[in-house]
């Protein structure tokens, strides 16, 4: 009897550790076009990159963007373009994490920007118990407000464990999505 409860906990150790490692080798992967490019060893790759603004946040925290196109030499209409979003945190936790978007990607953050300004006026004082409205990348930035009570701040994120944050007023978002439509428009250059 001992020796099927041995049998049967270290069968179910075993596949608990399968599925384990088969979720971290899935998170290790580049999840987007721009992640699969640079990942790349063996090739020569350039990589043309232009500030196009900088978000600064609560506590010493701030969202960098910057347009970026990657190729390799002799393959210039092969350019994969996209934006670099660097978000720092500063203070007693300072780190930093980097999160790619691809094109596709770029479009639907401006969009998810007014989308989440539209909300913010239709629910100007209203007191809710707590909401959030988040969108997130394949990249793993996320970029969303919460409200709780009449209490309402905007925040970001990028990466998946001890992501780097970064809080900002509400009405920063207008500011932010100018600078993701800046970028939007570098890349389409």
């Amino acid at each position: 009897m001992v020796r099927k409860i041995i049998v049967c906990c270290c069968v179910v150790i075993l596949f608990a550790s399968t599925v384990g490692y088969g979720q971290q080798q899935s998170q290790n992967e580049p999840a987007t076009k721009m992640e699969q490019f640079l990942a790349k060893k063996g090739k020569l790759i350039i990589k043309d990159s232009q500030e196009a603004g900088v978000l600064k946040g609560k506590y010493g925290t701030k969202i960098t963007v910057e347009s970026v196109m990657i190729y390799e030499p002799g393959k210039e209409a092969d350019k994969i373009r996209g934006l670099r979003i660097e978000v720092y945190e500063g203070g007693r936790r300072e780190r930093s994490d980097i999160s790619f978007l691809d094109m596709d990607e770029v479009e639907s953050l401006s969009k998810a920007i007014t989308y989440m300004i539209t909300l913010l006026e239709k629910w100007q004082g209203t007191n809710r118990e707590y909401t959030e409205v988040i969108f997130s990348t394949k990249g793993d930035f996320k970029l969303g407000f919460y409200q709780k009570g009449t209490e309402v701040n905007s925040f970001s994120k990028s990466g998946i464990i001890g992501a780097a944050s970064c809080y900002f007023s509400t009405s920063d978002l207008s500011d932010l999505k100018a600078i993701i439509d800046k970028g939007n428009s570098i890349l389409a250059k």
